[in-house]
Order: C-alpha cells, then sequence, then structure tokens
C-alpha cells in the first residue's frame, strides 16, 4: 500500500488539492446553491431528453454530449439527477485534465515541476466555476487534452493505437461542440499517409466508429429537420452574434444580445430556413458590408478577451453572508485579468510552437493549433465572458512550460534528466 501512494503520490496530491481548492470556492463563493439555468445548459438538458427519453435528435446540441449528460435517464432519473450527474462529469473532466498534464509534462521537468504545472488550470476561476454548471467546457477541455495525451503517446512509442485513438477523440469532439469540426479534418489529413497505409489494422475501428457516428449524426438531421449538417447552432452563432452586429455598425446603432429583432426573426423560422437565412446574410454582408464585419469581428474577439467569468458574475447571495460580496467581486476580477493575461500569453507561444508543425513530429505544436484555432473562432460570438478562452488554459500552461526549459535559465533546475 505505500509503495502504491508513493508510486502514485503527486497525481493522488493532484486530485486532492483540486477537490480541496473546489470546496473553498464552493464555500466562499455559494456554487452549490446556486439555481440559474443558462439557456446553452438548458438545451443540453433538453438534447439529453430527446435522446433517451424521445429517442430523437436535438437541432443544436449533438448526440455526444447529450449521450454523456443524459446516462442517468437509463436510471429513471430525474432533471434535478441530471444536474447532479453534470457536476460529477465536469469535475472528473476537471481533474482528469491537470491529471493528463501532469503525465505529458513528466517527459520534459522534473516531476515535482510537472506537478506544479499540472496544478496551474484548477486555479483559473472560469474553468473551476464551470464545473457546476451543465455545460461543455470542462468535458470538451478533457477530450482534446486526451486527444492530445494520446498523440504524444503516438510520438513516443509509433504506436498506431494511440494515433487512432486520438483522431477517433478529435473527431468525436466535434459531436461536443459542433465547431471543432475544422480543427478535426485538419489533423486528421495532416496523418492521412499513416492512415492510409494502415486502413486493414484493427486500431481503425476506433476512426472508423467515429465517422460512423458523424454520419449518423449528420443523417439524422437530415431525415428529422432537413439538412446534412452536425447542428443548426453554426448559422445561428454568426448570424446572431458577428452579422448582426456588423448590422449595427452600418447602421450606428447600439447592438444588444437580448431583444436581437434579427436573433428573433430567425428564432421564428424552420431550422432549415434559419441556416439558409444565415448563410444568405452572411453572403450578402460580406460583399456590401466586409469592413463592418471586420470590425464586429475584431470587437467580438476582443470582448471575449477582456471579459470576466459570466457565472461569477450572476452569482446571488442565496446563504445572506456578509463577506459574499467581496468574493464573489474579488472571483470576478481576478477571472477577468487571467482571461486576459492567458489568452494574450497563449496566442504569444502558440504562435512560437505552431510553425513547427510541418518541420517536426511534436504534439506541442498540434497543442499551439488548438489555441489559436480556439481563440480566433472565438470572434464570431460574443457575450459569454470568459467561456471560449478557459478552454484552452490549461493547455496554455503546458506550452509555456515548455517554451521555458528551452531556455537555458530554466532548463537547469526543472529540466528532466535524460536518460
Amino acid at each position: 500500500m505505500l509503495a502504491f501512494f508513493h508510486k502514485y503520490r503527486y497525481s493522488l496530491l493532484i486530485v486532492l488539492i483540486g477537490l480541496l481548492w473546489l470546496e473553498v470556492l464552493n464555500v466562499l463563493l455559494q456554487l452549490d446553491r446556486q439555481t440559474l439555468l443558462y439557456p446553452d445548459a438548458s438545451n443540453y438538458l433538453e438534447s439529453a431528453q430527446k435522446m433517451y427519453l424521445k429517442f430523437t435528435g436535438h437541432y443544436y446540441r449533438p448526440m455526444v454530449m447529450a449521450f454523456i449528460t443524459g446516462l442517468p435517464y437509463l436510471f429513471g432519473s430525474s432533471d434535478a439527477g441530471i444536474l447532479q450527474w453534470s457536476l460529477l462529469v465536469n469535475v472528473l473532466c476537471w481533474l482528469g485534465t491537470s491529471l493528463l498534464l501532469f503525465q505529458i509534462a513528466k517527459d520534459f521537468l522534473k516531476a515535482n515541476v510537472a506537478f506544479v504545472v499540472a496544478l496551474l488550470p484548477f486555479f483559473i476561476i472560469g474553468n473551476a466555476v464551470l464545473n457546476y454548471h451543465l455545460l461543455t467546457e470542462n468535458i470538451y477541455t478533457f477530450f482534446i487534452v486526451l486527444a492530445f495525451y494520446s498523440l504524444f503517446r503516438y510520438f513516443k512509442t509509433n504506436n498506431f493505437w494511440f494515433l487512432s485513438f486520438s483522431l477517433s477523440l478529435l473527431l468525436s469532439s466535434m459531436l461536443i461542440k459542433p465547431g471543432a469540426k475544422f480543427l478535426a479534418i485538419f489533423i486528421l489529413l495532416f496523418f492521412i499517409k499513416s492512415l492510409l497505409k494502415n486502413y486493414k489494422a484493427k486500431a481503425m475501428i476506433l476512426i472508423y466508429g467515429s465517422v460512423l457516428m458523424i454520419l449518423i449524426q449528420v443523417v439524422g438531421m437530415k431525415v428529422q429537420y432537413g439538412d446534412f449538417t452536425l447542428s443548426y447552432i453554426d448559422g445561428v452563432t454568426y448570424h446572431n452574434y458577428l452579422f448582426s452586429k456588423a448590422e449595427c455598425f452600418k447602421n450606428g446603432k447600439e447592438y444588444h444580445q437580448i431583444n436581437n429583432p434579427r436573433a428573433e426573426y430567425l428564432f421564428s423560422l424552420l431550422f432549415t430556413d434559419q441556416k439558409r437565412v444565415a448563410k444568405e446574410d452572411a453572403i450578402r454582408q460580406i460583399k456590401t458590408n466586409f469592413p463592418n464585419v471586420v470590425k464586429a469581428y475584431f470587437h467580438n474577439l476582443l470582448e471575449n478577451t477582456k471579459s470576466g467569468n459570466a457565472c461569477v458574475y450572476d452569482l446571488e447571495n442565496k446563504k445572506g453572508s456578509r463577506d459574499f460580496d467581496f468574493w464573489k467581486t474579488a472571483a470576478f476580477d481576478l477571472s477577468k485579468w487571467q482571461n486576459r493575461l492567458f489568452t494574450v500569453l497563449g496566442v504569444l507561444v502558440s504562435l512560437y510552437f505552431v510553425r513547427k508543425i510541418f518541420a517536426t513530429k511534436s504534439v506541442y505544436a498540434f497543442m499551439a493549433l488548438f489555441v489559436l484555432y480556439t481563440i480566433i473562432l472565438s470572434g464570431i460570438s460574443c457575450g459569454q465572458g470568459d467561456r471560449f478562452h478557459v478552454i484552452t488554459f490549461p493547455i496554455v500552461f503546458l506550452l509555456l512550460a515548455k517554451a521555458l526549459i528551452e531556455t537555458d535559465r530554466f532548463k537547469r533546475f526543472s529540466a528532466r534528466l535524460q536518460k
């Protein structure tokens, strides 16, 4: 038993510290007393109900998130039970992300330094507070980090099973967040030679299974709603947040996310018409209102970079504690500055690594691509606080550590000894 604790002492400490810190935040911010259910969370709950209770798909939320969210329905769970299950899944993914970062960081850092790097994501306020909401961020982050860990193992061992598992996770991630599809497709094409070489290998069953799920999703959407698409959320997002803002700039009006007439009109349409109208509007504005589209995009990007965590902002003092407002303000301000600092550092360090993507087999280059892709893509939406960028911060910490270790000053005391 002592040998077990000694061998896994860092991993056990990561879990223990993570849970203790989460409980500290819970006590200070009354996280488990909150009752606000965001519209996105209502969508995810509805998607789980459709899958498990009505055996249909959801128009905005793809099947993998619905499958994960709704599992307790198999055992007769109520909707309240789904929300409790969501907290458990989120926390497990939140802890699992740091455990995986530790395993990767040990490759180039001493174990005690890798341990510190793995702890850093816990103290991102946005990531921690999102555990208490039925949202995708921590689940998606875990999927992505697990995919990169598997890719890391593939580069180390040249075992095709690791590559297959990594690519299958990336493909499956688009059924959690549809916006992930372009990243998944690019990385899949990057390894196309290896896939063609091993197309008969047993390990390919993982990729074939993921592709089959995607086909089921798009065919199901066609049968149920009218279009071959992963989700209708993409058109709604860029229409209501990017091009609506561009239209406001054109007409000299102030953009409002709520009470947006264009959004109200779009939601009044059938889903296949939503997709068509959003696409036609996007083409029209790119042709006739392009400067304001660019302005709206960078306005969104700036807002997503400088904003604090909306979940903290919306917290209520359910217990009537005297010091609640102090801790709420401190947590929100901290989340705001964390977002600003680590978004900027994330872009800079990712530019340093992504240039190596075609030169060397480096998992860090693909991590950098993920960070840049996520931040760039965030410009099509707004009004969500730091949600778009916090999913990159665990990887940003790893990239920063890797970049520092490549400098002589830090290499001396933190680098792992090479055998």
